[in-house]
C-alpha cells in the first residue's frame, strides 16, 4: 500500500500532466485562432482558449499546494504543433478540414490526459472533481470540431 507521501506525489505527477496538456491546449488555440480565416472557427478557438486559462491556474495552484513546483512551460511536442498550424495559415478549404481534424487529434490526447488521471485512482477527491469538469468541458470541445468537420 503506498504511503501519503507516495500518493501525493502520484498526485502532482497526474496533474502535471494534465497542466502540461492544457497549457499546450491554450497556447495551440490562440495560434490557431491567429492564423485561421473563417470568423467563426476564429470565435470558437479563442472561446476554447479562454476557457482553458482559469483551469491552467487553478491546476497549478493544486500542484504548488502539494509542495511541488507546477511545471508552465509545455511540451516541445506541442510547440512543434503550433509550428506547423503557422506553416498552414493560407488554408484552402481541404487544409482547413486538416487543422480542424488536427484539433480533434489534440483534444482526444487531451482527453485522454484527463481520464487517465482519473482512472489512476490516486487523486484526492477534489482534484477528481475538478478533472471530471475538465474532462466535460474537453468533451463539449470534441463536439464542436467533430460537427464542424461534418459541414
Amino acid at each position: 500500500m503506498p504511503t501519503e507521501e507516495e500518493t501525493r506525489v502520484k498526485d502532482a505527477a497526474e496533474l502535471q500532466r494534465v497542466l502540461t496538456r492544457y497549457i499546450d491546449s491554450y497556447d495551440g488555440y490562440h495560434q490557431a485562432a491567429e492564423v485561421v480565416d473563417s470568423p467563426w472557427l476564429k470565435s470558437a478557438f479563442v472561446e476554447i482558449a479562454e476557457r482553458r486559462k482559469p483551469v491552467i491556474e487553478h491546476v497549478a495552484t493544486l500542484i504548488a499546494a502539494q509542495g511541488e513546483k507546477p511545471d508552465t512551460e509545455g511540451s516541445t511536442e506541442a510547440a512543434l504543433h503550433r509550428w506547423w498550424i503557422r506553416a498552414r495559415a493560407k488554408m484552402t478549404d481541404e487544409e482547413l478540414k486538416a487543422v480542424l481534424a488536427e484539433c480533434v487529434r489534440g483534444e482526444t490526447v487531451l482527453a485522454n490526459a484527463v481520464d487517465g488521471a482519473l482512472e489512476h485512482g490516486a487523486l484526492d477527491s477534489n482534484h477528481a472533481e475538478i478533472l471530471l469538469e475538465i474532462s466535460a468541458e474537453l468533451k463539449a470541445a470534441l463536439e464542436t470540431f467533430k460537427t464542424a468537420l461534418d459541414h
